[in-house]
């Protein structure tokens, strides 16, 4: 990820030998030096992103489906009771949707959030350098959006943690009609539960709505102070052009610098909504988490340990055309490792 921001940030530097010494001093030295540094940028550039995408990817993944063993193996360990008092569908909800909002928050939110932010500290460390006046305007604008984005991803956390409770109830729905589906029917009970599944379906649809309208409503928002910036930048930098207090190759490279930084600044604004519904979801999953058995072990208990064992059934009758018994003794004898039964005299002097 540093390597890619570096390279964006160098990409937008080299506009200024583009224009200096290319389109203006007439360099043909720099004519071919600046398109092999592109090429050359480019490709590191690109080695570098699938790097970063490919590895970040399978950590994500791979934390994720930790998650799931190590949630799936506490659930074992928790009374029954608890699986008597939860529903099924609920549980299943949790393994799988929370799971894989956590991946995308992971894998995608916290990635694109740590490269956005080290591509803006690259070419923001490029604009102060090749003009701090023009830079100043920037910096003044664009954090005006942080506390709009910090309200919208409030909103989006408690939309998605509303989302992910229907989504669940939803599932439990499900399961329970799938699985009794023969009572369904012997009931006459089917015009019920779609009544209950089109109501469990339009409550996750309006959550999802609202997610939806909260997530859209960043994109005016960055639109409108990436608007202002570019316009007082162009005035204030045309202006020292003009006034030749500044190379247009520079100016150039400054606006490129800035419109570079431009879409890492919107990707924040949406990435923090994936942020935030990753955040409920661990909500969610970490709930269960610590939930414990009100039944556990003692902390002096011993190891049982059975060498062999013997069950019998005394005077057992079973009832037959004769109505007289069967078996006057039945003996399971379990030792050393093996399992044998006998069966005493059958009542006419043979045995089995």
């Amino acid at each position: 990820m540093v390597v890619v921001a570096a390279a964006t940030a160098a990409n937008a530097w080299l506009m200024q030998p583009v224009l200096d010494e290319v389109f203006l001093n007439h360099d043909r030295r720099m004519l071919l030096i600046v398109p092999l540094a592109i090429l050359g940028i480019a490709l590191v550039n690109g080695f570098a992103n699938f790097g970063q995408h490919y590895l970040m990817g399978a950590t994500g993944q791979r934390i994720v489906a930790e998650m799931q063993v190590d949630l799936f193996a506490h659930l074992m360990r928790a009374d029954l009771a608890y699986f008597h008092g939860e529903a099924s569908g609920r549980l299943v909800s949790n393994f799988l949707e929370d799971a894989n909002l956590l991946r995308f928050a992971v894998s995608r939110a916290i990635t694109g959030i740590t490269k956005d932010v080290l591509m803006l500290s690259f070419l923001a460390g490029l604009m102060l350098y090749q003009n701090w006046q023009l830079a100043m305007i920037a910096f003044v604008i664009f954090p005006m959006a942080a506390v709009p984005i910090r309200a919208l991803g409030k909103r989006m956390r408690k939309a998605s943690r509303t989302m992910q409770e229907h989504t669940g109830r939803f599932a439990a729905i499900l399961s329970e009609t799938i699985l009794g589906a023969r009572h369904v029917k012997a009931y006459g009970r089917e015009e019920y539960e779609i009544g209950r599944a089109r109501e469990a379906i339009g409550e996750r649809l309006q959550s999802w709505n609202k997610m939806v309208h909260t997530r859209a409503a960043a994109t005016p928002l960055m639109e409108g102070l990436g608007g202002a910036a570019v316009a007082g930048i162009i005035f204030y930098g045309g202006s020292q052009v003009i006034a030749g207090e500044t190379t247009p190759g520079m100016f150039f490279s400054f606006i490129t610098a800035m419109l570079f930084a431009y879409q890492p600044m919107k990707s924040l604004a949406s990435l923090n909504a994936v942020l935030q519904e990753g955040l409920a979801a661990a909500e969610r999953i970490f709930a269960l988490m610590d939930i414990e058995p009100e039944i556990v072990t003692a902390a002096n208990a011993t190891t049982l340990e059975v060498t062999d064992g013997e069950v019998c059934f005394d005077d057992v009758t079973f009832a037959y055309a004769g109505g007289e018994p069967a078996l006057q003794r039945v003996t399971f004898t379990a030792s050393a490792g093996k399992t044998v039964a006998v069966v005493g005299p059958s009542g006419a002097g043979k045995s089995t």
